[in-house]
């Protein structure tokens, strides 16, 4: 079987890929404190609990706007005995698999051969949010993968194809094409994508607009109906699974603080996080719009997959944008645009685009060996769970109390319950109710907690940016007044409490 040589770096990229996730797992660099927030609801769950209430007297605060599916799979792992980081990390692996494995079906029945399809379906992990993801235990890929799958269900196999003239009239677009949209599985595949993440629904509005112009307007009418029926019931259904405390929640946390003025923002927000973070994505996607433009001239007379990507990527623009509007939006949002991107860039590789195509997957697939790489190097010299132990062990010592951690995850290696599961949403909650915080700021100005652990020094220049967008301003004074550093461990710093600061910073305040 032969292989264009795009493909034959794509398949570079995915053997490098499954190289490197051994250091990956064992240094812990992707399980962030994003990550330690889908743990805690995933904890939560296999305790019994489906979001937590903002505030528990007997356990501390919950609020979040991820929605249950992810973090539901890994409660269920919980439950059963799987330790934590380990059903993490399988269930990234899994959303991997499956979403290279949705790519090269797609490509599959866009027209690739079966190594081409493997090797250009790799691209959809070409980008730093698709490698940081299979080792990050969130809800990113998991929907990935199912929007994959349900976009291939919208084409037809090619067994479907007809042979001899006819079929080269459907290759080339002159031709009836069968109506094989498998709506059902589509409808499915894509409400489940929904309930790991809101916003799969841009791609079930690209598939909608792609039977539209395909002429299969009973089809489109059915997905639509399909979808938004599914859709209810996954919200309905959480809402009653919750105990009423999931739509308040999303209702109020969702936005995320957004204010019209950031949506202006959203632009130059989205730019910067792929220049600065995420290179090899910001390839992937400009190499993506470039050759579809450059590749418009051959496009066949009736949409097929190179436009159901285009419409995928074109949808996902316009929801990246309400995304990067909210702020504290991160990188790994970024996999909503990389997916479809390397999906339209691999369809256009198939004759007669692939002249301007090639050479563009050629470049992705390279920047994505070039991420594949860095990651690894660093994995292999940097570990942030053994910064994690250090930090908890330096927080141990003293009387028995709830530690107060901004990454969830470290009470939970320790067993315990975070006594916030998400510091951001606190403060967003605080935001609307200022009694919410009240508890949280008695608890840190009487030193009720054993430790507080940051991840940024509570006096660093850039702390006040930093920790109005989490704790929020007044718990960092607290902080600050009462609160000294005893160990920087990677990027955790690790405060304990010591009552005299406070009384010698109001003396040196206080008038002669």
């Amino acid at each position: 079987m032969r292989a264009p040589f795009p493909a034959l770096l794509g398949l570079a990229l995915l053997a490098l890929t499954l190289a490197r996730l051994p250091a990956a797992w064992e240094s812990g660099n992707a399980l962030n404190h994003v990550s330690g927030a889908w743990m805690a609801l995933a904890d939560d769950l296999a305790r019994g609990t489906l979001y937590r209430p903002l505030h528990d007297p007997g356990v501390g605060f919950g609020g979040t706007r991820f929605f249950p599916l992810s973090f539901a799979a890994h409660g269920a792992l919980l439950a059963a005995g799987v330790p934590l980081l380990l059903g993490g990390l399988v269930l990234s692996l899994a959303a991997g698999v499956l979403a290279v494995a949705g790519a090269a079906r797609f490509l599959r029945r866009a027209g690739h051969g079966p190594l081409g399809a493997l090797g250009l379906g790799a691209l959809v992990l070409a980008g730093f949010a698709g490698q940081h993801a299979l080792a990050a235990a969130r809800g990113d890929l998991p929907a990935a993968a199912l929007t994959l799958w349900a976009m291939g269900a919208l084409l037809p196999p090619r067994a479907a194809r007809p042979r001899g003239l006819a079929g080269l009239e459907w290759a080339s677009g002159l031709g009836p094409r069968p109506a094989a949209a498998a709506v059902l599985p589509a409808a499915l595949l894509l409400t489940l994508a929904f309930a790991a993440k809101p916003t799969a629904l841009a791609a079930a509005a690209a598939a909608v607009m792609f039977l539209l112009l395909a002429r299969e307007r009973g089809r489109a009418l059915a997905l639509a109906l399909a979808v938004a029926a599914g859709c209810a019931a996954v919200v309905l259904g959480t809402d009653l699974a919750s105990g009423g405390r999931f739509l308040p929640m999303m209702r109020d946390l969702g936005p995320g603080g957004l204010a019209a003025r950031d949506l202006v923002a959203a632009p130059a927000r989205l730019a910067t996080r792929l220049w600065r973070e995420d290179p090899a994505g910001l390839a992937l996607v400009a190499c993506a719009g470039l050759v579809f433009v450059l590749a418009r001239g051959h496009a066949r007379r009736r949409p097929g997959a190179r436009t159901l990507a285009a419409l995928w990527l074109a949808a996902a623009l316009g929801a990246s944008l309400v995304v990067f509007a909210s702020p504290g939006t991160g990188v790994n949002h970024l996999l909503d645009l990389e997916v479809p991107a390397a999906l339209l860039l691999a369809t256009c590789a198939v004759a007669p685009a692939r002249r301007f195509a090639r050479p563009a997957a050629a470049l992705a697939a390279a920047a994505g060996l070039a991420t594949g790489a860095l990651l690894w190097r660093q994995d292999r010299t940097v570990s942030r769970l053994d910064a994690m132990v250090e930090a908890l062990e330096a927080s141990a010592e003293g009387a028995p109390a709830p530690l107060l951690s901004e990454d969830p995850l470290l009470p939970l290696l320790a067993g315990e319950r975070p006594y916030a599961n998400d510091p951001w949403m606190l403060r967003l909650a605080s935001e609307r109710d200022p009694a919410l915080a009240r508890p949280l700021l008695h608890g840190i100005a009487e030193g009720k907690f054993r430790a507080i652990v940051l991840l940024r020094r509570a006096d660093a220049p850039d702390a006040d940016e930093w920790f109005d967008e989490e704790f929020g301003p007044e718990a960092i004074a607290a902080i600050r007044s009462r609160w000294t550093l005893r160990l920087v461990a990677g990027p955790y710093h690790v405060y304990r409490y010591d009552p005299g600061v406070q009384a010698r910073t109001i003396l040196r305040s206080s008038p002669p």
